[in-house]
């Protein structure tokens, strides 16, 4: 039996709730948003609408279009790897209250984020024909999104946590927290299901791993002189360099999990080699 397969309703569900989140500072204002921005949201969106794409068509036995997807899912890896680090670089570059009182300390989380999405990217196709782990690791890449999303929702639209004047900005913080400690529990109970049910537990371990490293810079070490300077000279780096950058690392995580994924070679016992179809991915 394949494993979740309602995920693509929740995950659904999670997207709805993004452009809620984000609806304020993004969506409603698209005219006055940068680039980068727009090249992280288009992608972002594009990646959970793929998650839930392949999701429904694998449970429907559509395995040509999963496949479809699955494929374009290697064009689409760099280029939100690249969204990722220039709105990095956008945020540490901008001037802004925002930016002096919590944007240094994020910028370790957004950097983290887009590492681990190509991380367990790549583990998801090594582990392609494994359904429990492939699976797994492919919902795995939206739970880094966890954070940022819920923080938004709270600072937006929560009495008590809402922000309404730069006055209020320190609430940003606390919105953050509550959103970190969800995303904890939420991981947790996934970790715990699949122990008792004997399913494959590696997954959101490294989940839950990646959002403790994604916030380790907010609440320890991030306004560190040494990182703010480091992330002052981010700000200067020239947009092809982060193009370059960004699509290598995203390239190269494609390439490896879909190589590494491969069926071995095989060969008779003669010693010639087995037809090229058993060796094809």
């Amino acid at each position: 039996m394949l494993p979740f397969p309602r995920a693509h309703l929740y995950v659904g569900a999670f997207l709805l709730a993004t452009f809620a989140a984000f609806w304020p500072s993004y969506f409603s204002v698209l005219g006055e948003a940068s680039f980068a921005h727009h090249l992280h949201g288009m992608t972002a969106t594009l990646w959970i609408l793929l998650l839930m794409a392949q999701n429904w068509t694998i449970h429907h036995r559509h395995r040509g279009a999963h496949k479809w997807f699955g494929l374009s899912s290697l064009a689409l890896i760099p280029v939100f790897t690249v969204g990722g680090l220039l709105t990095t670089r956008d945020t540490v570059a901008r001037d802004s209250p925002f930016t002096e009182m919590f944007g240094f300390r994020l910028a370790v989380a957004d950097l983290v984020a887009t590492v681990i999405v190509c991380l367990f990217f790549a583990l998801a196709l090594r582990h392609r024909r494994n359904v429990h782990l492939h699976a797994r690791y492919m919902l795995a890449t939206v739970t880094p999104l966890l954070g940022p999303s819920l923080a938004r929702l709270f600072n937006n639209y929560t009495p008590g946590f809402a922000i309404r004047s730069i006055e209020e900005l320190p609430k940003f913080a606390i919105g953050a927290t509550v959103s970190v400690l969800f995303a904890i529990a939420l991981l947790a109970i996934l970790i715990y299901r699949d122990h008792r049910n004997d399913q494959p537990t590696l997954p959101f371990t490294l989940a839950l791993i990646g959002t403790l490293a994604m916030y380790s810079g907010f609440y320890v070490w991030g306004d560190w002189p040494v990182w703010i300077a480091t992330m002052e000279a981010y700000g200067t780096v020239p947009s092809w360099i982060i193009w370059v950058t960004g699509l290598a690392i995203g390239t190269a995580a494609g390439a490896w999990g879909w190589q590494a994924g491969k069926r071995p070679n095989r060969r008779t016992a003669a010693g010639p080699a087995a037809p090229l179809t058993d060796a094809t991915a």
